[in-house]
């Protein structure tokens, strides 16, 4: 029995130790593809000795899960695969955008399927989607075949507990020498610093907000104490209150070196002269534009949460969260989102309810739109769509309205005739100007869209305040260096008005500017708003903060009186109900019917007794289908379907029997 022990132990331990010789190897492949460059990979693995140990370490603890089971083999080969599979999906995607691949990039899988057509071609997308069943196939196959392998429960047990612990005692040595970040403000610069593995891992655990030290209800009445020389909301006359986040957008004259054929966005241009304004620190470059959001509209800044969490697939899908929407509805506000992209992207459909909007018009809601060439859906549609609500309601507005048309993928061929010419590029970069290229002409449609907007507000006999500003800059490799003003993490925003407010530009970051704005306007309604304008720019400012975003969310809510009071909204989709009102045969040649109701839109789509029928969309009272005679025991009902691949209904059913 001795004997066999030893010789289980023997095993374990070569097993072991060839994996840890193997997890070098592989976190050379993985940081050769995620630098895209052999010699860069080479020169992090030799210049970041205690990262790359602490790396193998964890790699080598994954592999020890796979003791635990007979077929350890097989277990090995399906980590790896994994492993190499995560690596050149990080490897991909920092083609497309700027920041790597984290662990909460797993939930936005739903987000990605939407917008894959878009980045890749067809051909592409079949090949990936053969690549991935051929794997599939070959595991289950080899999963069959393998035999299984001399199994010790108990040793294997202690042997995983062992390793998970040698890689828990590696970080803390490496986070008590100042070898390891922890606080990971900026991803890619992480990444680049400390390897994929490391933070990649740390993303899979590092969720929410952690406990302060000093985290007590003493500290949070402290805070609150600091913040009773705010005043109270004593507003004389409420505006409408209009932020619109412009996908991508940037002042272009930041860009040195380049040069238009004429200028690209004069009324933005305008308003950046005339206007309240500055530059804005945003939380990422070239995507995560979810988060940016996160932080406008609850004033609470993403540095305190894990490494490249997205709240909109964590905690915001089960709580609701103060923000500016419901602190607005509580002075009388209507509140609305607009957006003319796809309702479920970042499943902002249902994470809206929990920031207390009323409504959610997304494109499937929404007529006459038209689209770019990459098939991004215009803007100058969502000028009707705010007219159309300001004068629909007789309280005072919140519209926070996100546009679409701006997004990459920004195509490298040159398009026909482009309206504004750009050059100051390399002859090498050619690819690139053509992007660039394309992304200014997108830019001056948008501009155009705020210029008619302005003029519609100009004329708008209501008190109006206009929040523009960028989500983030483009994805197309822009360096620092490029910039004349500013740094990467900073985009512009802008504050039109017609009540004649004071101009004052300063910078601020996006979890301060509703706060800002509210200031201004006189309204100082909830918690994390009044703190910052109470608390900005003092001592302990940060620090405070920290306290009070992980009591309201992550705590006991001592700044609530321990109770969240936040209901979810019974948010609508769209304005207005859609509604079903008749059925009338027009012809039984093959069996044609109109379906009669309001609110219908290109995205209205017909249910026949459960199964989606083939629908043409006519007028906003008209539908027609074809080819199926309906008989008395049908049940016919009317949704709306998500424009996306992944064919959501965003609508309940309103829907009749047949007779």
């Amino acid at each position: 029995m001795k004997q066999k022990t030893k010789e289980n132990l023997k095993s374990i331990r070569s097993y072991m130790i060839n994996n840890y010789l193997i997890s070098v190897l592989l976190i050379l492949v993985i940081e050769v593809l995620a630098r895209h460059s052999l010699t860069d990979g080479i020169r992090f693995v030799w210049d970041h000795p205690f990262l790359i140990l602490l790396s193998a370490a964890i790699l080598t603890a994954f592999y020890a899960l796979a003791l635990l089971v007979p077929k350890r083999n097989f277990v090995w080969l399906c980590i790896t695969v994994v492993i190499v599979g995560l690596a050149v999906t990080n490897s991909i995607l920092l083609c497309f955008r700027i920041t790597p691949l984290a662990a909460t990039d797993i939930a936005l899988l739903t987000s990605v399927f939407e917008i894959m057509g878009i980045y890749l071609t067809v051909w592409q997308i079949i090949l990936l989607v053969l690549l991935v069943l051929v794997v599939i196939a070959g595991l289950i196959y080899l999963g069959i075949r393998m035999k299984k392998q001399v199994y010790h429960p108990l040793l294997a047990v202690c042997n995983a507990v062992i390793s998970i612990l040698a890689v828990v005692l590696m970080i803390h040595i490496g986070d008590a020498r100042g070898w390891l970040q922890t606080e990971f403000a900026n991803l890619p610069d992480a990444y680049a610093d400390n390897g994929f593995v490391y933070c990649f891992t740390r993303s899979l655990f590092d969720r929410g907000i952690s406990k302060p030290d000093t985290y007590d209800e003493d500290t949070v009445d402290n805070i609150l104490e600091d913040m009773k020389k705010q005043t109270t909301n004593e507003v004389e006359e409420k505006p409408n209150i209009i932020f619109i986040q412009l996908e991508s957008f940037m002042d272009l004259k930041r860009m040195q070196g380049v040069t238009y054929s004429e200028e690209p966005t004069p009324v933005y241009s305008s308003l950046r002269k005339t206007c309240p304004g500055g530059f804005l620190k945003v939380p990422s470059v070239g995507a995560g534009t979810a988060n940016t959001e996160f932080e406008i509209l609850t004033g609470m800044t993403l540095d305190y949460f894990g490494a490249g969490e997205y709240p909109y697939k964590t905690v915001l899908q089960d709580e609701t969260c103060e923000s500016m929407a419901y602190n607005l509805r509580e002075l009388g506000y209507r509140t609305g989102v607009l957006h003319n992209n796809t309702g479920s992207f970042y499943s902002r459909n249902k994470v809206f309810a929990n920031l207390g909007f009323d409504y959610f018009v997304s494109s499937e809601y929404m007529e006459n739109l038209s689209y770019n060439p990459i098939g991004w859906a215009k803007d100058k549609v969502l000028t009707g769509q705010i007219q159309h609500i300001l004068k629909a309601t007789s309280e005072p507005d919140l519209i926070y309205t996100i546009t679409v048309q701006d997004h990459g993928k920004y195509p490298t061929e040159l398009l026909e005739n482009p309206h504004i010419k750009v050059s100051g590029f390399a002859p090498e970069d050619e690819g690139r100007q053509n992007a660039f290229t394309y992304y200014v002409n997108q830019c001056h449609e948008t501009d155009a869209f705020l210029g008619s907007l302005i003029a519609t507000l100009n004329a708008f006999e209501e008190p109006v305040v206009l929040v523009l500003y960028g989500d983030h800059l483009p994805n197309l490799d822009i360096t620092e260096e490029e910039l004349a003003s500013g740094n990467l993490f900073q985009t512009e925003y802008v504050i039109w008005d017609n009540m004649g407010l004071t101009k004052k530009d300063e910078n601020l970051a996006s979890y301060q500017i509703a706060a800002e704005v509210l200031d201004r306007v006189g309204i100082h309604e909830g918690t994390i708003m009044k703190y910052h304008q109470a608390r900005r720019n003092t001592k302990n400012y940060q620090v405070d903060l920290e306290t009070l975003q992980y009591d309201v969310l992550y705590g006991q809510r001592y700044a609530y009186g321990g109770e969240n009071p936040f209901e979810r909204t019974k948010m609508r989709m769209g304005l207005y109900d859609v509604t079903l009102d008749s059925i009338r045969l027009v012809s039984d040649t093959d069996w044609t019917y109109y379906i009669q109701g309001t609110n219908f839109t290109p995205s209205s789509q017909v249910k026949l007794n459960g199964e989606w029928y083939d629908t043409a969309y006519v007028s906003p009272n008209m539908l027609v289908i074809s080819g199926t005679e309906l008989s008395d025991f049908d049940r016919l009902a009317v949704v709306q379907r998500s424009n996306s691949s992944t064919r959501k209904a965003l609508s309940k059913s309103f829907d009749r029997a047949v007779y």
